[in-house]
């Protein structure tokens, strides 16, 4: 009886060392060994606690101006120096985090949203639906991104919000296609053809069985989507076609400033590293993803 009870009792021990981990832990634990990605996620925690706490470490008023100081050098004081209209370059590049940050996760979920929609229903209902769907996103895809979010933000006037309406139609197609490509593959899966047999409405397969597993591929185009994102609306706002005079916004900086960049290089340097950084914490986080979620990685 002594040897039958120590047996029970380590039956649990045995089930519980055995017992096979979930795929979501898997992937966290391959995510947390990449140290690429690590790094990624470092640094969008610094941008993204810069963000959140932009009004109490900002040291001065982002758009207070001083002609006095203007095109100071870095100093004790200011240690990122001053613009051309004295404003501080630190308080500036801190808030404009919170206005890049915005544009880019917005504009990337508007983009999803859509995108995800249009690719579900083009890849679940086919026929002439999935080909005119498909038809217009071909069109979009056949001009440059940033020429297109041009004509758009010319079309509806400059300003941030236009700005991040346009980045994000260009974006639709990435995400359409994605999400057709994951749907022509799981429609054709047993359990989807189980549900329509017993019934189930196509609406409730579509969201409930197929959806869900289209996520994974857009959680990694997302992430490195953002930063693509951020780039655009630099751009536009280097050209004077997002965010407007006196916003901090990064790409609008460095507009104000590329004429004098000879002569006061600070006025941009910060800028662009802010610019950079950002970008780059973004597409290591999704490379790091990418690897981590990889089916051919769950062994």
């Amino acid at each position: 009886m002594e040897s039958l009870h120590s047996f029970k009792s380590a039956i649990p021990a045995l089930e519980l060392k055995g017992s096979p981990r979930s795929l979501l832990y898997d992937a966290i634990r391959r995510l947390l060994r990449n140290k690429l990605a690590i790094t990624g996620i470092l640094i969008m925690g610094v941008f993204l606690l810069t963000a959140l706490l932009a009004p109490v470490i900002s040291p001065y008023d982002p758009i207070a101006q001083d002609l006095a100081m203007r095109r100071r050098p870095p100093s004790q004081e200011h240690w990122m120096g001053r613009d051309d209209l004295g404003r501080d370059i630190l308080s500036r590049v801190i808030y404009g985090t919170r206005l890049s940050l915005q544009v880019g996760v917005l504009s990337v979920g508007f983009a999803i949203v859509i995108g995800a929609l249009a690719g579900a229903i083009s890849g679940y209902a086919g026929g002439w639906v999935d080909h005119i769907v498909m038809r217009i996103m071909d069109i979009m895809l056949a001009f440059p991104a940033l020429l297109l979010a041009i004509a758009i933000v010319t079309i509806l006037g400059p300003g941030l919000l236009n700005m991040l309406y346009a980045i994000g139609i260009v974006s639709i197609p990435a995400y359409a296609r994605i999400v057709r490509g994951s749907v022509l593959s799981a429609k054709e899966q047993e359990y989807v053809v189980a549900a329509r047999a017993v019934g189930v409405p196509p609406v409730r397969i579509l969201f409930r069985n197929i959806l869900p597993n289209c996520l994974t591929p857009l959680l990694v185009q997302g992430t490195l989507g953002i930063g693509t994102a951020i780039l655009d609306a630099a751009g536009l706002s280097f050209l004077g076609l997002g965010a407007q005079p006196p916003e901090p916004e990064w790409g609008a900086m460095l507009g104000q400033g590329r004429y004098s960049m000879f002569t006061a290089p600070h006025i941009v340097l910060f800028p662009g590293l802010a610019i950079m950084l950002t970008v780059l914490g973004f597409n290591l986080l999704g490379d790091g993803l990418r690897d981590a979620l990889d089916p051919r990685l769950q062994t």
